[in-house]
């Protein structure tokens, strides 16, 4: 597949914002974390965390791109986020935990 100039230089902003880098980052949903049986809705991770949901890989190997706010995450399935390194290391924490923030 090739990308049309325009995406690669939006891509490459996008990443690379001022002097701070965003990252693209995926981040699994462990089997005791209350986003297990979430939708995105109720998971708040825009407010919780700051990051942006780009995309689910479902366990059977499926992406789901720009999820909407009733999909219901599962067990195992990895979160594709954008956003910076703090942020993504606050929804490896929730992804992990029983609880919210």
């Amino acid at each position: 597949m090739i990308l049309r100039p325009a995406v690669i230089t939006f891509v490459d902003v996008v990443t690379r914002a001022g002097k701070m880098t965003v990252d693209l980052e995926e981040v699994t949903i462990e089997k005791e974390s209350f986003l297990n049986s979430c939708s995105l809705a109720e998971a708040r991770i825009p407010e919780q965390t700051g990051l942006i949901v780009i995309a689910v890989k479902k366990v059977d190997g499926e992406i789901v791109f720009n999820p909407g706010s009733q999909y219901i995450l599962s067990e195992s399935e990895n979160l594709i986020v954008m956003g910076h390194e703090d942020q993504v290391d606050k929804l490896r924490i929730l992804a992990a935990a029983s609880k919210s923030l």
